[in-house]
């Protein structure tokens, strides 16, 4: 195969970054295409890891294939997988085929929309892209078609572990709440050792540009400080339970639009690309105000903290009973202590249905995994608390948080209830 030139290798770099960027976003318009399909009643009951399945890994599997890189997983056997686990709830051949090919339009979709951002892409980046989704459409075709074939046995998961790992994961959050606020009460002395330094600085005679720049200084470290102090006072007040839950019917998508173009002014100074994707009306029953700060919190951290690159945003229906929210960026990842430690707690568990082999589920499932990562200490200040806060939040409204992170970037994905008042 020839040598490719720089700008194609660079092109084919951006794509693959791009639909890295875009996977929870791909994984739930693809969810929502086949929810409004009344061909496709039985995914309506599917919760997200069972609509998902496999299809995360062949995600990754494509990006391996547009860049020339080695293949850490094998797609026929991967989508098998998949097949298997549609056959065993019920699905047909035709049905299987129906929701994939909804799969590789919402792909082909993402292309389009990665060419609209980058119109000089060259030709021979987008034909090999196409080659690529035609050549991995026919694996997963293969692969699917042959367990419906077959009709193999599903195998039970044990629950025994999983229980003992939730127990440990109960005790370490406790450990870790006293730690996140220790660590905020340094980052408060510290600002006060500031606001100290700079009130007697302003006490010495000094020129008038001086003097502005400590009053700069000390504005800004008031508004750090007065910041910490309102996020800890929300804190306190969730824990100690004075926080009332209101139900009322509201619209979440119109809800997730706002807060989104709330923050398109930050972006757009950092150069971020921040796109949303969801259903244009999502009508729910919950506390519309505890939820915006939910999605206030994750969404202005994603863009404070991302450097470069992309902040997706994308809500869509789970199934009857549950609805999503998932705010995933291409910052840092989530780095040091405690954060580090709330987000190995907040993995996503693999639930029993990709347990279609003997050996049991795979890892490749969860598509992005954690890893110990580093990062400039000076990045992590005290108003962090807010990830503590959304999670506390969380957990009066009986919805769940999954953190998936890496050094490629953080997802943050929140559950809730349809109907909070049915609960």
């Amino acid at each position: 195969m020839a040598k490719q030139n720089s700008a194609y290798t660079h092109q084919m770099r951006q794509l693959t970054d791009y639909l890295f960027a875009r996977q929870e976003t791909i994984l739930n318009l693809w969810r929502t295409r086949c929810f409004e399909d009344n061909q496709l009643l039985i995914a309506r009951s599917f919760s997200r890891e069972e609509f998902n399945d496999e299809l995360s890994v062949l995600l990754n599997v494509l990006s391996e294939r547009l860049m020339g890189t080695p293949e850490q997983a094998n797609a026929v056997e991967h989508s098998g997988i998949h097949g298997l686990h549609r056959w065993q709830r019920g699905y047909t051949l035709a049905e299987l085929i129906h929701e994939l090919n909804y799969f590789y339009a919402v792909i082909e979709e993402q292309f389009i929309s990665f060419l609209a951002l980058y119109p000089q892409t060259q030709v021979q980046v987008m034909a090999h892209a196409y080659g690529q989704l035609l050549g991995l459409s026919k694996d997963i075709s293969r692969g699917s078609v042959m367990y419906f074939d077959q009709l193999k046995q599903t195998t039970a998961l044990k629950q025994v572990q999983t229980l003992e790992d939730a127990l440990k994961n109960l005790q370490s959050i406790t450990l870790q709440r006293g730690e996140h606020l220790r660590q905020v009460s340094h980052d408060l002395q510290g600002s006060f050792g500031v606001l100290t330094g700079v009130a007697n600085l302003l006490k010495l005679p000094s020129k008038k540009a001086d003097r502005e720049k400590f009053m700069e200084l000390l504005s800004r470290n008031l508004q750090a400080v007065e910041s910490m102090l309102k996020q800890l006072m929300n804190y306190a007040r969730l824990e100690a339970g004075q926080e009332v839950i209101e139900h009322q019917p509201f619209d979440a998508s119109e809800l997730i639009q706002q807060l989104v173009k709330s923050v398109e002014g930050l972006a757009k100074t950092k150069q971020l690309i921040l796109q949303a994707d969801g259903p244009q009306q999502l009508p729910v029953v919950g506390d519309a105000t505890k939820v915006r700060r939910i999605i206030q919190n994750l969404l202005l951290n994603a863009v404070m903290y991302t450097e470069k690159g992309w902040v997706s945003v994308s809500w869509a229906l789970e199934n009857k009973e549950r609805w999503l929210i998932s705010i995933q960026d291409t910052g840092p990842g989530l780095l040091n202590e405690p954060f580090s430690s709330l987000a190995n707690q907040l993995r996503p568990q693999v639930e029993p249905t990709s347990a279609h082999q003997p050996e049991g589920p795979m890892n490749h499932s969860q598509g992005i995994v954690l890893a110990s990562i580093k990062t400039d200490p000076a990045k992590s200040t005290g108003e962090g608390i807010g990830l503590f806060i959304v999670k506390r939040i969380c957990e009066l409204l009986k919805a769940s948080m999954d953190i998936e992170t890496s050094e490629k970037g953080t997802l943050i994905r929140i559950r809730l209830s349809v109907n909070q008042k049915g609960m």
